[in-house]
């Protein structure tokens, strides 16, 4: 406690780098009213079938969000899906402050004459969203009308919304369930409650399902319905559906308790076939991301190829899910956004011989025999050595900067169905259904427990559950008045920059590397200077690396903050290629205004979840008036300047004209 104390007495800095000095505040330290909507869909648009174009403006105490170019087609009933989320923070919890809070809904079209409204809804009030200080008031999803801007005539059209607020807690531990189980394309069991939670123990619950393919139970027609009602029922009524993907035969469905459900906001997913010609969904891998509060979650719920032999191409399925599934920011990969990555499924990994003694490989009933005996002893250790998805991580080639708890349950494949504990001979056993996670520096994760349920026997799967323990933060909020105030704003200038042994892209042999910084944190994205044919750049601090202008000015978000990094290869004649991603935090830098205010970095860059090099340098952060805006307006009163200069200069030249006209 004391020192945050002191971190914050530090917020009192002056800049040593432009002669500008300023008092850096900690804004906002007290909780806030996190007010969540979901918008689920639209009908009956203008009595049209589709909603191309059309956009969604969300604003609640002033501030507003878009869903822009809708293009979604109606079904049968008009009815258009949106599935989109979005969270507004109110700031002033004064009892006058909530009272005055609205949400309001307007939507329009971009026509040729500029925007066509087409409605807006109702003005909601935040305190009646409600029910106390702490609480949420329960609020199903439910249709909303479309009125004029007098409120006086309804229009055509209505909105789905689910709406929601809730008082943030700066600080919460909250309990993570994850389970992935291959269905084998059979009818589950009716009682699931042997491998899913029975008890209200979990904020969230993630489950992943591959091969989910069967006959579903009356009333539904549905494979998919049916699963998600089969899990809700084994959950019971403390948990809520948050959102569920289905691609092929894989689902992935996420359920929050009651409780947690104010936290939830910025739900999305992705999807990424692996089958032939990445068409085909049989395999491949679907996600979905949200947050809770301000530390966001992606769960990935993947297949990869099957059968012995093929321990590559499951590396390429992780190459390309990785490399091409973009959510949320689509500047960089799922790996390198997200606090927190759980990566869960069938990703098909075998028991392989080659780096024991065991040397029976001649005969594959020798080798199940060998297997079948450190399975029998519980010898898991020695097979844990046989496994390629642990070979491969040791070697870097797949989901090498993820880890995984301790294997201490037999291998969940190949079973006999109605059987506990029996392997099918045809097969070797194997630990093909997995559950590992990956965390931004200074994240962490504490795994509880990592098993899988012998009882459940419909499958040759046995599912596999995994728990977690993390801490959720709901940073402190900037508002429009403070960041505004004077221009002042936090800098981060480099002191040193370079790459070392970074990805080769082009025939030479060598890359063209300049490096973009991003991220909803940066005021604008900047790129340092392209140096060329070279593996391992150095970049001059002070020509070829512009100073970063940070758009948050509370110090204790700050230092739960990232700065993406994307290394790029510059290209003449064709597209610019992509040499890897990273994030850099800001922890360190905040730190290290208690002492000199150079904090030294190292990031280790990937490529489609593989090494690809790393970053490192010296950064130091900075309190002054923003340079971005200051050249922003100077470029403005030149571009004025210049016109105005023109106009005189066109005004003179024509008078002069007319002029010598008139005199002849």
């Amino acid at each position: 406690m004391e020192e945050k104390q002191e971190m914050v007495d530090r917020a009192f800095i002056e800049s040593t780098t432009s002669g500008h000095s300023g008092e850096a505040r900690v804004v906002n330290r007290g909780r806030i009213c996190r007010v969540t909507i979901n918008i689920e869909a639209l009908k009956h648009i203008k009595n049209r079938k589709s909603t191309k174009h059309v956009v969604l403006k969300i604003t609640v105490e002033g501030k507003s969000r878009k869903i822009l170019q809708t293009k979604g087609e109606g079904d049968d009933q008009g009815v258009v899906p949106i599935n989109q989320s979005f969270a507004f923070d109110i700031t002033d919890l004064k009892t006058f402050s909530l009272q005055r809070s609205t949400l309001v809904v307007h939507l329009y079209k971009h026509g040729f004459f500029g925007k066509n409204p087409l409605g807006q809804s109702k003005q909601i009030l935040v305190s009646d969203l409600l029910k106390d200080e702490e609480g949420l008031m329960s609020r199903k999803s439910e249709w909303y009308d479309l009125y004029s801007k007098d409120k006086s005539k309804v229009l055509p059209g209505k909105i789905l919304m689910q709406i929601g607020a809730g008082v943030a807690q700066p600080e919460q531990k909250i309990h993570l369930f994850v389970g992935t189980w291959n269905v084998g394309n059979a009818q589950p069991a009716d009682n699931l409650s042997n491998w899913l939670p029975a008890s209200s123990a979990y904020d969230l619950v993630a489950i992943g399902a591959q091969e989910c393919d069967y006959t579903p139970r009356v009333p539904y027609t549905d494979c998919a319905k049916d699963w998600v009602a089969h899990l809700k029922s084994t959950l019971g009524s403390d948990y809520k559906l948050v959102h569920g993907l289905s691609r092929g035969q894989m689902r992935l469905v996420i359920f929050v308790h009651i409780n947690s459900q104010k936290a939830i906001s910025e739900v999305l997913n992705g999807s990424e076939a692996t089958g032939v010609g990445h068409v085909v969904s049989n395999k491949g891998g679907i996600c979905i991301s949200l947050k809770f509060w301000d530390t966001s979650l992606c769960f990935v719920n993947c297949h990869f190829a099957a059968h012995e032999g093929q321990c590559e191409l499951r590396n390429q399925n992780y190459r390309e899910i990785v490399g091409n599934i973009r959510v949320q920011n689509t500047n960089t990969d799922i790996l390198n956004q997200f606090h927190h990555v759980f990566w869960l499924g069938d990703l098909n990994y075998r028991l392989s011989d080659c780096t024991t003694k065991d040397k029976l490989s001649t005969s594959n009933t020798g080798r199940w025999d060998v297997i079948s005996e450190h399975i029998r002893q519980k010898e898991f250790d020695q097979l844990l050595k046989m496994d390629e998805l642990y070979q491969e991580r040791q070697a870097k080639r797949v989901l090498y900067a993820f880890m995984e708890g301790k294997l201490t349950f037999p291998p969940t494949f190949k079973m006999k169905r109605d059987s506990e504990d029996a392997y099918q001979q045809k097969r070797l056993p194997a630990w093909c259904d997995r559950v590992l996670w990956s965390s931004l520096p200074g994240c962490h994760v504490e795994q509880l427990s990592y098993t899988s349920t012998p009882s459940i026997t419909t499958s040759d799967h046995k599912p596999v559950a995994a728990t977690f323990s993390l801490t959720a933060y709901a940073l402190p909020c900037d508002s429009k008045e403070d960041l505004d105030e004077d221009n002042m704003r936090w800098h981060v200038r480099f002191t040193a920059l370079r790459g070392k042994n970074l990805r080769v892209s082009d025939f030479s042999g060598y890359s063209d590397p300049y490096v973009k910084f991003f991220g909803p944190n940066l005021f604008q994205e900047v790129k340092s200077k392209v140096k060329f044919q070279d593996l391992n750049p150095v970049w001059d601090p002070l020509k070829d690396v512009p100073v970063i202008v940070l758009n948050t000015s509370a110090i204790e978000r700050l230092e739960k903050e990232y700065i993406f990094v994307r290394i790029i290869d510059f290209d003449y004649t064709s597209r610019d290629d992509t040499l890897g991603y990273g994030v850099i935090p800001l922890r360190g830098a905040v730190s290290a205004l208690k002492g000199n205010g150079n904090y030294d970095f190292e990031v280790e860059i990937s490529y489609h979840g593989c090494p690809a090099g790393t970053l490192e340098g010296t950064m130091q952060l900075t309190w002054e008036r923003n340079i971005t805006k200051r050249r922003l307006n100077l470029s403005k009163s030149l571009i004025v300047r210049s016109r105005t200069l023109r106009h005189q200069l066109k005004r003179r030249v024509l008078s002069r004209h007319i002029f010598s006209e008139k005199m002849s």
